[in-house]
């Protein structure tokens, strides 16, 4: 189990979160707030090499239910769905042929403290709890022409590799949204993720001699757990829509 270096990133968002949950009780939001039910459509992009890996965004729901004209509880779920492919031109063609699939779920639970910081701009903090399931796998097959007795020989390898993940995990936040509509207003979240996860790993090889069909292979199975910290500096980005006035 390895543990994070360091606490700042959490010390710092909790630092920044308190002051606007204790003020919010003094502050109420704003049109919003006289909705019941705000449902949004949720998506987590990625930073980190943007252009190239939000072509497949995370994509989620997330429902808050004003509890107070200052807090809301939150109740989310997130889905994220990959697949990609390539294709030998014959099966004993020499370029290789790959399948990868991942698939991710998350659920969570929450509340937010809300305050009005302009006309149209509200400022919350909170804190979610949560768990979730990953699963990786990746196919390999490649046709390799090797020198054996004195001649050539075709050998066809295959590798299946597999990570499976379970998760629980608490999750301070803070964000803004900006309100477009009284009804519809668009957010974004940033988030320190402090997360317990549960690994396993599977991987399979194997070699084949094509002219005498001989097989050759190896498995691995190992697992482990670990506790990671990480801040997110913009977790989600979210488009709700409000319904059910409060007001008569």
């Amino acid at each position: 189990m390895k543990a994070p270096p360091t606490l700042l990133p959490l010390w710092l968002l909790a630092a920044t979160a308190l002051p606007l949950a204790a003020t919010a009780q003094n502050t109420p939001p704003d049109s919003a707030a006289t909705y019941k039910h705000q449902l949004g459509l949720t998506a987590s992009p990625v930073l980190d090499g943007f252009f190239k890996n939000n072509r497949a965004l995370p994509v989620g729901l997330l429902y808050k239910r004003q509890t107070k004209p200052n807090q809301a509880l939150r109740l989310g779920l997130v889905l994220d769905l990959r697949n990609e492919r390539r294709n030998k031109s014959s099966d004993l063609a020499a370029n290789p042929t790959f399948y990868e699939n991942s698939f991710g779920l998350q659920a969570y639970i929450g509340r937010e403290w809300q305050r009005s910081i302009a006309r149209r701009w509200v400022a919350y903090a909170g804190l979610d709890v949560g768990a979730g399931y990953d699963r990786f796998r990746r196919r390999d097959e490649a046709i390799t022409a090797i020198n054996v007795d004195g001649g050539s020989a075709l050998f066809l390898r295959k590798s299946d590799y597999a990570i499976t993940t379970y998760s629980t995990f608490l999750r301070p936040l803070i964000a803004v949204r900006y309100q477009v509509k009284p009804y519809l207003y668009l957010s974004a979240e940033s988030v320190i993720s402090v997360r317990y996860s549960h690994r396993s790993f599977q991987d399979k090889n194997s070699i084949n001699r094509v002219d005498s069909n001989s097989t050759d292979g190896a498995n691995t199975n190992t697992q482990n757990n670990a506790i990671s910290i990480f801040l997110n500096p913009v977790s989600q980005v979210a488009l709700h829509y409000c319904f059910g006035s409060t007001e008569r």
